[in-house]
């Protein structure tokens, strides 16, 4: 359970990357960038995109950053050990994007099959409760494995 809870607050400060990522990434594609960084966030809070490519790859950008940033925040704290590891850090890394990638799906599918009875916000939450169970399971039996002892 310990390391369930490094690996939600980790997830937390992913999301903060992610939405920082998201909206710098989108006002640098966009060509008209807002003032501010704070004008921005009210911008795409009230504002639908002219081009949703834009969105599409802000979101992909950000989605890769903060992969990138869980992963080393996961390798260093959460998953830590004295012990080595079954894989070297460029398979760990590898791992985890696909870890993150099943875990993204299931996200998706959570919030496309509760879309027509919960609102999109507690779908997306539920979305993000089952993917990280998904993603927790998934690099604590894969990515951050450690070596066996024989």
């Amino acid at each position: 359970m310990v390391r369930y809870g490094k690996f939600l607050l980790v997830g937390f400060t992913g999301v903060f990357v992610n939405l920082v990522v998201f909206v710098v990434t989108v006002d640098a594609l966009s060509g008209t960038p807002v003032t501010s960084f704070y004008s921005s966030v009210l911008h795409y809070l009230s504002k639908t995109a002219a081009n949703p490519v834009v969105y599409f790859l802000g979101s992909a950008v950000a989605f890769v950053v903060a992969t990138v940033w869980n992963f080393v925040l996961n390798s260093l704290w959460t998953f830590r050990t004295a012990g080595g590891r079954k894989h070297s850090p460029s398979r760990q890394f590898g791992l985890y994007f696909g870890v993150s990638l099943g875990s993204l799906a299931v996200n998706e599918l959570v919030l496309l099959g509760t879309g027509t009875i919960l609102p999109p916000l507690l779908g997306q939450g539920f979305g993000i409760i089952a993917g990280s169970v998904v993603g927790f399971a998934g690099n604590y039996r894969y990515t951050f494995a450690e070596a066996e002892t024989t």
